[in-house]
Parts: C-alpha cells; structure tokens; sequence
C-alpha cells in the first residue's frame, strides 16, 4: 500500500531557503522535498512529503537555524566587519555635484 503524500505552504517569512532545504528530510522523513512557492501573494514554500507536517515548534527551530546561518553568512563580508543581513551597505557611492 502506497504512502499518501501531502503538499502544504510555509510562509517564508524569516526562513532560509538554504536551511529549510536541509533540514525538511530531519523533520518530516527522507522523502520530503521543499521548494518555493507562492500562496495568495505570499512568499514561502510548499512541503511535500508523505511524513509528519512541520508543527510550529519546528518552523520556530528552523527561523532560528535561518536567523544563525544568515548572520553567519553576513560575516563572511569583505572586511570581516560582521555586516548583517538587511544593514544598508554602502556600494560606489558618488558625490553629487551642484553645477
């Protein structure tokens, strides 16, 4: 007998798609698969499995592992200045000149 598969959305507000992709086999078996998806206008994910749902204990685990893993890789700047995610950062900026 075949296993029912289900597909639900994740909004994806303050999730990582780099963590969320790691970690769906952990929490909702090895045949999980997450991608991104759109419900309504909203951003996020649709889970397919035929495992266990995420519960919001583990959407709060995996937003934490997100916020981590996002601060880890605002680090890696290019002075080591431990810039972080969503700090305006300045880029070539030109003085404006008045004629």
């Amino acid at each position: 007998m075949a296993a029912s598969v289900n597909s639900y959305f994740v909004p994806g507000y303050g999730i990582s798609r780099t963590v969320i992709q790691h970690e769906i086999r952990y929490y909702c078996g090895s045949d999980a698969i997450v991608r991104r998806y759109t419900h309504e206008g909203r951003d996020g994910f649709l889970v397919t499995t035929s495992g266990p749902p995420l519960t919001q204990a583990q959407i709060e685990d995996i937003k934490n592992a997100s916020r981590d893993y996002e601060e880890r890789q605002a680090g890696r700047g290019r002075d080591g200045a431990g810039l972080f995610v969503n700090r305006p950062i300045p880029v070539g900026q030109q003085v404006r000149r008045s004629s």
